[in-house]
């Protein structure tokens, strides 16, 4: 090692409390920049696993591929792995209660297929051979057709054919006789007019019966097995491998650099060309009508049907190009780090350089060339990173862990199925730490190192490099002599003499505070979002239950304990013929709609049931016998309109309709938007009221009638809803879906919904505040390395002031007076930088995700920055004075170096 690098070394050990704050500093932005990046790859990587376990293991899958081709796949090169199935058959399922899907569709897996193409068990075992099978769990929930496991089932398995005879599959629906016109495409899937279609225009040929032992339930299996329009609910059995007959469908796993030209092998396969391929997979050039003619017929004669794991794909084949507005959300954090680290660890070489000063003049003056200075000040930026860098790397990828760990506790529950965070160590986020934090150091240095090989031997020795006298600059102000005097002249006159000192402090101060105002801005909006969000259909209940088609528990449900009061709600969708509205309502939308003739009257008509219902009659004062052939309306409605003067959308409560007591309302209940099989209902208002019962919805006005009156209209009767107020809401959800487990429902737990809501609101906090006091310390180590280190280096200048008779009171005042002084200016410059950027954050977001909201200054973070900026400033020069009010005057003056 040469003499410089071990001068370097030496004053890095001697300096330890400056280079212990540098080197925290280092990892606290390098273990920033590593949680984002393994943050980011752990959730590229959980979006793989989830796409996994839910779709299956695979890029292409290839359909009606002869048995004799399937040796070509095994011998392509680009073909990683490679899993078969075959269909069976189609067997009727009399059983079925859902008109769609009448059938069972029986497939066999290989066993390699069953492990990687999304059969995920849910009871009993995988099938062992070719008598065994499992069954989908959504034949209960769905079909309403329930098989136990151990139980034997007969199929009559055949061929599904449409009225032309051709072979219909998976892709193809079925449709119940509902008076539309059509046949099936049977290539396609699409219906042909034709005439009305019933089930005997298609029936299953060529059956052969066939038993199988129920050896265990699945989850329903994936999109790409059973499309959720196919008609036969999908049974699995074991797949023999060793007489293979007729056709397969291959599920294929492309290589990683197979993966990267797609297009070009899947064509080849196909033995299509690859432009006819992509125009017709991805929608490549369509506007050239000809051509996509052209490569739609080609396509067509393609040796297989194809099918692409589209999601997948993108995901391993580029992580970093996919998902954009998250990627954009690690650039830019990614990009707040480095400025931030950057400046941070800048001024610590900048400190290092102006306290070496002398120190650079002899080694000048003995030969040193500019180079070999420039080299050194890299040098000491490298050996401070070899430190920092890994350290940060082992923190960042630790939070990141604690992180995930603590973000799957407040996912679970947030998704239907069981999405969570998986760790995965990356050596791309290594790669990316590593690579950030090198750039970090090399910024922070670069400016630096130039700076210091320019040092002069004669300046540097008498170290006048930092210092600038202009007489006319060293005027000071009379406002400041007057209400400061000569403690506030020197103030003064110090920060215009030692202005890179200064300036070093400043920035720190300036980026930091600019940084801290822009985040708090971004997630105080972001959170505003989250919480309208949190009340957004605001429905006065606690438990909603859809049950239609199982009336017979209701009574069961009913007496559970957990019910405190209930309501069996029906509703008619309606339009009000000739609205009447208020002219306060008009007044409040006339931005919105010029013309009275644009307004639609929309209007629910609800019953409560009868208990709900005379209860709701009792509150009102009305009773049961004089209004139960009419109706009472609740008017009151929130109207969204636009303020001028704010430039903002604002809510406004307002009666949307003018009609009394005593009026009748003329409705149009519209029959599938029909309008000759639309009915009209009349309606007299018996009471308008703000009163609106609990379980209806705040947005649209209701008009509450009576059962008696709406089981009249057959409509009402298809749609009923229960609603409740429960004391205890989770465990009532509980009861409930124990009585009907074994059926489709709707159950909307409210309480739940706002716990999840709270947990996605408290996991966004975490991640938001966890953030900014992470650059906030760095931040602050920033400042405290900066003021700390200047006034070690300003020992002698302080010794000869208080030599020359400056008393203790008189020093402090000065101390105090240039703390103010620096942090106003520092202040200044950084609230109005941090406004700046919280503008342009604002102008972002009002183009990207809000039509029309309002720029709201951070007052709370301006208030937050001034008030933390002068505690650390007094605190930290407080710590350093009273180390240097120890040391002896006499010897600090002859003794100018640290």
């Amino acid at each position: 090692m040469d003499l410089l690098r071990r001068l370097t070394i030496k004053n890095l050990l001697l300096n330890k409390k400056r280079t212990i704050v540098t080197i925290v500093g280092i990892i606290l932005s390098v273990a920033l920049i590593t949680a984002v990046a393994s943050m980011y790859m752990s959730a590229i990587g959980s979006l793989i696993a989830y796409e996994i376990r839910y779709k299956g293991d695979y890029h292409v899958e290839f359909r009606g591929v002869p048995v004799e081709d399937i040796e070509s796949f095994e011998k392509n090169k680009d073909i990683e792995k490679m899993y078969l199935t075959q269909d069976i058959g189609y067997s009727e399922l009399k059983e079925s209660q859902n008109d769609y899907k009448p059938y069972v569709f029986v497939k066999a897996f290989s066993e390699s297929s069953m492990k990687n193409l999304a059969v995920n068990l849910t009871e009993g075992r995988l099938p062992q051979n070719e008598n065994e099978i499992l069954i989908p769990t959504h034949l209960k929930t769905n079909g309403r057709v329930e098989f136990h496991v151990g139980d034997e089932i007969t199929l009559n398995l055949g061929t599904r054919v449409g009225i032309d005879g051709n072979e219909l599959t998976q892709e193809n629906p079925f449709r119940p006789n509902d008076g539309e016109e059509f046949t099936y495409d049977a290539r396609t899937g699409e219906m042909l007019s034709s005439e009305n279609y019933d089930k005997s225009q298609e029936k299953i040929i060529d059956t052969r019966a066939k038993t199988y032992k129920i050896v265990g339930i699945c989850e329903r299996p994936s999109t790409g097995i059973e499309d959720y329009t196919a008609p036969g609910y999908t049974f699995i059995t074991l797949l023999n491998e060793i007489h293979l007959k007729g056709k397969v469908d291959i599920f294929a796993r492309y290589t990683k650099s197979a993966l990267n030209q797609e297009t070009f092998v899947t064509s080849k396969i196909l033995d299509i060309s690859e432009d006819s391929y992509k125009r017709v997979m991805y929608g490549y050039e369509f506007d050239d009508e000809e051509a996509w003619e052209r490569s739609v017929a080609e396509f067509e004669r393609a040796k297989y049907k194809v099918d692409i794991n589209s999601y997948l794909m993108e995901l391993e084949e580029n992580p970093f190009n996919k998902d954009g507005d998250l990627k954009i959300v690690v650039v830019i954090i990614c990009t707040i780090i480095i400025v931030t680290s950057v400046f941070c660890i800048k001024n610590s070489i900048d400190i290092s350089i102006t306290e070496k000063t002398k120190q650079y003049g002899m080694l000048r003056s003995i030969g040193a060339t500019k180079k070999q200075i420039k080299k050194n000040v890299y040098f000491e930026a490298f050996a401070l990173g070899v430190v920092g860098i890994p350290l940060g790397i082992l923190s960042g990828f630790l939070a990141s862990f604690i992180l995930i760990k603590i973000s799957n506790s407040f996912l679970e529950g947030m998704f239907t199925e069981n999405f969570e965070l998986v760790f995965s160590f990356s050596w791309i986020a290594v790669g990316v730490s590593i690579l950030l934090g090198a750039l970090t150091l090399w910024l922070s240095s670069v400016r630096s190192a130039k700076r210091a090989s320019k040092i002069t031997p004669i300046i540097a020795i008498r170290n006048s490099g930092d210092i600038k006298i202009k007489a006319k600059k060293l005027k000071t102000p009379k406002l400041i002599s007057g209400i400061f005097g000569i403690g506030g002249e020197i103030s003064y006159k110090n920060l215009k003499r030692n202005r890179k000192k200064y300036r070093t402090t400043v920035i720190s101060i300036v980026v930091s505070v600019a940084v801290f105002i822009a985040i708090y801005f971004f997630s105080t909006f972001l959170f505003d979002e989250i919480k309208d969000e949190m009340s957004y259909n605001d429905y006065n209940l606690d438990v909603y239950l859809y049950y239609e088609d199982y009336e017979e528990d209701l009574n069961q449900i009913l007496n559970l304990e957990n019910i405190d009061e209930y309501a069996i709600l029906k509703t008619i969708d309606a339009v009000v013929d000739k609205a009447k509205y208020s002219k306060e309502f008009l007044e409040v939308t006339k931005a919105q709609y010029a013309d009275e003739s644009e307004l639609k009257g929309y209007v629910e008509i609800y019953s409560l049931g009868d208990a709900a219902y005379r209860n709701y009659l009792k509150e009102l004062g009305l009773k049961y016998e004089d209004v139960k052939d009419k109706a009472i309306l609740y008017n009151t409605v929130e109207a969204q309109i636009y303020d001028e003067y704010t430039n903002k959308m604002r809510s406004v409560k307002t009666e949307r309709y003018g009609y009394k007591v005593g009026d009748t309302i003329q409705l149009i209940n519209e029959t599938e938007n029909d309008e000759e099989q639309s009915e009209r209902i009349n309606l007299e208002i018996a009471k308008v009221t703000e009163n609106r019962p609990f379980g209806i919805y705040q947005g649209l006005p209701a008009l509450i009638v009576s059962d008696e009156f709406i089981n009249q209209y057959e409509i009402a009767l298809h749609n009923p809803h229960l609603v409740v107020y429960s004391s205890n809401p989770d465990k009532l959800q509980d009861e409930i879906e124990e009585i009907i487990k074994d059926k489709e429902f709707n159950l909307y737990n409210a309480n739940e919904n706002i716990r999840m809501m709270k947990n996605f609101f408290t996991l966004l906090s975490i991640f938001v505040y966890g953030f900014i006091i992470v650059i906030s310390l760095i931040g602050v180590t920033n400042i405290f390395n900066t003021i700390t280190t200047s006034m070690e280096l300003r020992r002698s200048e302080f010794a000869s002031l208080r030599s020359i008779g400056m008393t203790n009171k008189e020093f402090n005042r000065m101390i105090r007076l240039e703390s103010l002084f620096m942090g106003l200016k520092s202040l200044l410059i950084g609230v109005t930088i941090g406004l700046g950027l919280s503008y342009l954050i604002y102008k972002y977001l009002k183009d990207e995700f809000i039509a029309i909201m309002k720029f709201e200054i951070p007052w709370i973070a301006i208030a937050i920055s001034v008030v933390v900026v002068f505690l650390l400033i007094t605190m930290i020069m407080k710590y350093s004075l009273g180390k240097i009010k120890k040391q002896n005057t006499i010897e600090t003056i002859r003794n100018e170096n640290i």
